[in-house]
């Protein structure tokens, strides 16, 4: 398969503005080639586009971001006809904003979200052997935990994994949410450009979420400490850059009442000087995961009790660019090494993506121990 997240974003915005009556008649390469690889795993014939943004579209978590989006494509009964303009002044009325900040900022998530949608699907068929995945958890998870999902559709919270590396095994978890409610967790990774400069409040990223959670506000829910980035600029050096893959901590702020000990902000991505945009060398993501464990070693030697649990994202694969699974290979290939190395320790891979949180528990079922206990 070699549809890409961009080219996925560039139909979408062309159905967008075209009208979903139009997109009958007009080339869609990129949902064309998702439904005949999702058609070809299948076994069955291939869905239309509109089947494919339809499916996708449903699978948002119910709430602003879903309604915007059936709106936005013109999905929502009565508006098929709409013109654009009039599908994004109502998306306006629905986030409270302004056309243009609707144009900017939250058309650009609705995009992002509905084609990682899309792409995690064909990624998790070919990584289930050329078979689409479930729509539940696999039959053999030790533990599920779940909920139901928006109009009785799939179900998925936390799963959890008992997986051999080398001579030891160990719980390895994924669960479907946004990284900043997590709780019971020692560590929460967030994902940083190599300034280390955390991404501003109003984002939608995990390191605008894990900021906004962890900073302390007054009685009006207004900021007054901003703790991670005032705990970041103290570090010597702040404002310049790290070499990628460097992993710093910070406390966890407010995320303490969440049971949440501390953040470590790992270095991954680089920005094109000149763009909003930034490069990610997936090695950085594999060094970035061996430095988040060494540096847990070396607090565990002055700290008690020991920091045992980790929540990761998949580094990299928002803003940073990775295909999700390119990010998941990396991961997979340092917590190879440490877990196998020490223990005890729990992994809690976190996604928003439904679809990618079930990539990451088919690979998780392929590799647990047949013979651990249940967790």
């Amino acid at each position: 398969m070699t549809v890409t997240l961009d080219a996925l974003v560039a139909d979408l915005r062309t159905v967008r503005a075209q009208g979903l009556p139009a997109a009958r008649r007009i080339r869609l390469p990129a949902l064309e080639e998702a439904a005949a690889t999702l058609a070809a795993a299948d076994g069955g014939p291939p869905s239309t586009a509109e089947d494919l943004l339809r499916q996708a579209v449903e699978k948002l978590d119910p709430g602003q971001l879903a309604t915007a989006a059936g709106y936005t494509f013109g999905l929502v009964p009565g508006t098929r006809d709409w013109v654009a303009s009039d599908r994004r002044k109502k998306c306006a009325d629905i986030y409270r904003v302004g056309v243009d900040r609707i144009r900017k900022h939250h058309e650009r998530i609705v995009m992002d979200e509905v084609a990682g949608i899309i792409l995690a699907r064909c990624r998790a068929a070919s990584f289930d052997g050329g078979r689409p995945a479930a729509p539940e958890a696999p039959r053999d998870a030790p533990r599920e935990a779940l909920r139901d999902g928006p109009a009785g559709g799939r179900l998925t919270s936390t799963r959890t994994f008992s997986v051999r590396f080398g001579s030891r095994t160990a719980p390895v978890s994924v669960h479907h949410r946004s990284i900043e409610l997590m709780t019971g967790v020692d560590i929460l990774v967030s994902p940083e450009n190599v300034y280390l400069a955390v991404a501003t409040m109003f984002k939608s990223s995990a390191s605008a979420a894990i900021r906004r959670r962890a900073a302390r506000r007054g009685p009006a829910g207004e900021v007054t400490d901003d703790v991670v980035p005032r705990e970041l600029a103290a570090r010597p050096l702040a404002g310049l850059a790290v070499q990628p893959g460097t992993v710093v901590a910070t406390s966890g702020g407010e995320l303490r009442d969440q049971g949440v000990r501390r953040v470590y902000h790992a270095a991954i991505a680089s920005p094109r000087v000149g763009t909003n945009e930034y490069d990610t060398d997936p090695a950085a993501v594999g060094l970035a995961v061996t430095n988040v464990f060494r540096l847990a070693r070396e607090e565990n030697r002055t700290g008690t009790p020991p920091l045992t649990s980790i929540a990761l994202p998949l580094l990299g694969a928002g803003r940073g660019g990775l295909d999700p699974m390119t990010s998941l290979t990396w991961i997979w290939g340092s917590l190879e090494d440490e877990l196998a190395r020490d223990g005890p320790w729990h992994v809690h891979f976190v996604a928003r993506n439904a679809e990618i949180a079930d990539a990451i528990a088919a690979r998780l079922a392929a590799a647990a121990d047949p013979d651990a206990p249940a967790q």
